[in-house]
């Protein structure tokens, strides 16, 4: 099995079918990371992409393609359970598509 460098703090993965693309949030490093399977069994990394601290949830429309990662701002100054406050009245759905 191989391992392939996705960003930190991996929460969910969406898998578009028709382009053979997987998404992994990673809420963490606030980077989404787009994986290409070339063949079966066989993936490569198309790339590493800045989204936003803190965007761990994702989802795909498997109509268009389009992937959805609800986020908020945070208070990194203030942490509760070890995790930033979310600041009431920021949340966020950050929207990310192939141009």
């Amino acid at each position: 099995m191989d391992k392939l460098p996705i960003g930190d703090g991996c929460d969910g993965v969406a898998f578009d079918t028709k382009n053979r693309t997987i998404f992994t949030s990673n809420g963490q490093s606030g980077t989404i990371s787009v994986i290409k399977e070339t063949a079966a069994d066989k993936y490569v990394v198309v790339g590493n992409y800045s989204t936003k601290k803190g965007a761990r949830t994702i989802t795909i429309d498997e109509n268009t393609g389009v992937v959805y990662l609800p986020t908020a701002d945070f208070d990194t100054g203030n942490t509760q359970s070890g995790r930033p406050k979310m600041i009431p009245g920021s949340f966020q759905v950050l929207v990310v598509k192939k141009q």
